[in-house]
């Protein structure tokens, strides 16, 4: 495909609230969207090796030097630290890959927000012993409610080349939001359930029953792509190629093109390897991983298309997938986060597990402003953790009603959330630099 290079994002996407600093320069934003390249449609930039195809093994620790964070597009060191802007640390390392125990948290993670409060009748005020705030984390601030969606959020994009904020949800609606006001400026009735929304460059791809839109913010091309199979709950692109999960299990591909006129050309259906309902994807040098209801993880070659290994360690449906560094993580509705690396013999094996008391819904990554890696981890109490990386050590909480389902990492600082009741919410993360 062959598209005009995007402008960079506007640096006047504050979403109406001014930001107490501008630190555009400190948080890496996602890498801009380039037509060049074997794999010009890899949104994750993962493996750190030019060759890699899968994690390998450095050493004893299965370490790179320069370990990044899918989607935060800048290096971040993997080496332990004492962070003064977030009060002295010392990383409790418990095995040679530098993955953290399972340890009980830091005294952040007793911190709890007030219900009371979150309902908005907490009578205590300034006495309450909970938290009246909805982050935990010096630097955190929420800087945006955006109200409109009336039930589950199910993506979240902000595409390039343009200043406008998509959301789409089970409520049958895409919504577009002024990125200087935080108003909504259009609503759009799907007459149907939405199950995924993302973003790649000028694209946005939105996932429907039996179909795929898709639509160029920059050409205002608007495509109606058939060939799925069931609901759409899982959108990713990689290789030149957009993918699809469904509620039947099945895959279906597009291949990309150079005609203006049909830029997305039918390719096949991944069929017969998942047996219910595909949840997540993530992309990670030459391979695609799909998560799925039936609680495997299923490794494909993005040559081929091929199936070469499934991964069965979890026993819920499998959530939300993340690549770091040489690694594939993996959460559940059982309760784990899963740490993957390759083993001598090729395969992917799980080298650390963190159990939680409650289901894991979706993960995500990014830099911080001094380049060490982060992930937000959500929970089924609408609790977001945020820890550090390789450490899982946590920094602090986001807070939202209900469960947060949909995670987004902007350009500046900006990340955004949606919950299951539909709410939506900007947050600004300042920079830590001392």
């Amino acid at each position: 495909m062959s598209y005009k290079a995007p402008r960079r994002y506007s640096n006047g996407r504050k979403f109406g609230v001014e930001r107490q600093q501008d630190f555009a320069a400190d948080i890496a934003p996602r890498r801009p969207y380039e037509n060049k390249g074997p794999n010009k449609w890899s949104r994750n930039l993962v493996w750190t090796a030019s060759d890699a195809n899968k994690p390998r093994k450095n050493g004893n620790t299965y370490m790179s030097t320069k370990p990044q964070v899918s989607g935060a597009g800048a290096l971040v060191s993997n080496k332990q630290r004492k962070d003064s802007a977030y009060v002295q640390r010392s990383s409790s390392v418990s095995d040679t890959r530098g993955w953290g125990s399972n340890d009980k948290g830091s005294p952040k993670s007793k911190e709890c927000v007030c219900k009371f409060w979150k309902a908005g009748n907490c009578k205590k005020g300034d006495q309450c012993s909970f938290l009246h705030s909805w982050t935990c984390l010096p630097g955190l601030v929420m800087v945006a409610a955006l109200e409109g969606h009336k039930k589950d959020l199910k993506g979240i994009a902000l595409p390039q080349g343009s200043d406008k904020l998509f959301s789409a949800g089970s409520d049958g609606t895409l919504r577009i939001w002024d990125c200087h006001t935080g108003q909504c400026v259009h609503t759009i009735n799907l007459q149907a359930e939405a199950g995924s929304l993302i973003c790649e460059g000028p694209w946005v791809f939105l996932g429907l029953p039996n179909a795929v839109k898709a639509f160029n913010v920059q050409t205002s091309k608007d495509l109606h792509l058939n060939g799925a199979v069931g609901q759409v709950h899982a959108i990713t692109v990689g290789n030149g190629m957009l993918f699809a999960g469904t509620s039947s299990g099945s895959i279906s591909v597009w291949k990309a093109t150079d005609s203006k006129s049909d830029p997305f050309t039918y390719l096949t259906s991944l069929e017969g390897h998942h047996s219910s309902e595909v949840t997540c994807f993530i992309v990670g040098g030459q391979r695609l991983y799909s998560g799925s209801v039936d609680r495997t993880i299923k490794v494909w070659d993005l040559n081929t298309l091929e199936c070469t290994m499934t991964l069965r360690q979890h026993t819920g449906a499998v959530t939300s997938l993340l690549c770091w560094d040489q690694y594939l993580i993996s959460s559940s509705l059982d309760g784990s986060i899963k740490v993957w690396a390759c083993s001598d013999s090729g395969s992917l094996k799980v080298t650390n597990t963190r159990r939680q008391e409650q289901s894991v819904h979706t993960l995500c990554g990014m830099s911080d402003a001094e380049g060490k890696p982060i992930m937000f981890c959500s929970y089924q109490n609408g609790t977001v953790s945020i820890c550090d990386l390789p450490s899982f050590e946590e920094r602090g909480k986001m807070f939202s009603t209900n469960t947060v389902g949909a995670i987004t990492v902007g350009p500046e600082g900006l990340l955004f959330t949606g919950d299951k009741s539909g709410k939506l919410r900007v947050w600004n993360l300042a920079g830590t630099k001392v």
